[in-house]
């Protein structure tokens, strides 16, 4: 009998431990991402580059067109179709790589950042509706992003 209350009781103890510690708080917050990503300052440093090469590249074309259009007016149409086409294929691979690069650096600062801060999770708000709502109180957004352009120019 005795035995039994003392197994019990354990049971009771194990369980009420297991019971409490699930139901620990975690820190949480979020992050609106658009903002994240525009603001930080390696992106704004590529995507200025990256219109610099395209301005170049476009006066380059709209040359040529200009040119053909003189030379050959009847097939001037779809010369200039194909190399505008051919611009926005360069121009969204551009913008596909710069993505990359930008989400390559900002990873590990998001991370560290959290792991600093002593966060369980931290959401990302991107618009699509993966998350619908969200306190403002729990929004982080500006305190990471002066986090990730201190870590981008060296400064922690």
């Amino acid at each position: 009998m005795l035995i039994r209350t003392l197994l019990s009781r354990t049971l009771v103890i194990i369980s009420a431990t297991v019971i409490l510690s699930s139901c620990e708080s975690k820190k949480t917050a979020y992050v609106d991402l658009y903002k994240l990503v525009n603001e930080f300052e390696l992106q704004k440093e590529y995507s200025d580059e990256a219109k610099r090469d395209m301005n170049k590249e476009k006066t380059m074309v709209d040359s040529i067109i200009i040119s053909e259009k003189i030379k050959n007016p009847a097939n001037y149409e779809n010369i200039r179709n194909e190399l505008y086409a051919a611009l926005y294929k360069k121009t969204e691979e551009k913008n596909k790589e710069i993505e990359s690069m930008i989400w390559k650096r900002l990873n590990p600062y998001i991370n560290d950042f959290g792991k600093e801060k002593g966060y369980s999770f931290i959401y990302g708000a991107n618009g699509t509706g993966t998350m619908l709502y969200a306190d403002e109180k729990y929004n982080i957004t500006d305190e990471l992003i002066k986090y990730v352009n201190q870590r981008y120019h060296g400064k922690n």
